[in-house]
């Protein structure tokens, strides 16, 4: 499953061992930092930098990948002091 900044706040049901990636974008200075995860049914897998970027800002790929069930709240904070990103994610056995 693919997720963007338009998925902010947004709950999303995922099925067990599902792939998730998260693609942010920055429009001027700064970048996200580390994803915190609220609950371990969600692992992180990697945060990496696309070879194709916007030159007003860094694009950054997070990828998770579900585990057991459960209902993490992943957090992904902005070092501008905005608001950070947030998605909860729904995981279970399907």
């Amino acid at each position: 499953m693919d997720l963007t900044a338009k998925d902010n706040g947004r709950d999303v049901s995922l099925a067990l061992h599902q792939e998730v990636g998260l693609t942010l974008q920055t429009i001027g200075p700064g970048q996200f930092g580390a994803s915190v995860i609220s609950f371990p049914a969600v692992s992180f897998e990697a945060m990496t930098f696309p070879k194709a970027q916007n030159p007003g800002g860094p694009t950054q790929l997070y990828r998770f990948r579900t585990v057991p069930d459960g209902t993490p709240l992943v957090t992904i904070a902005h070092d501008s002091g905005s608001a950070p990103f947030t998605i909860t994610l729904h995981c279970c056995a399907q």
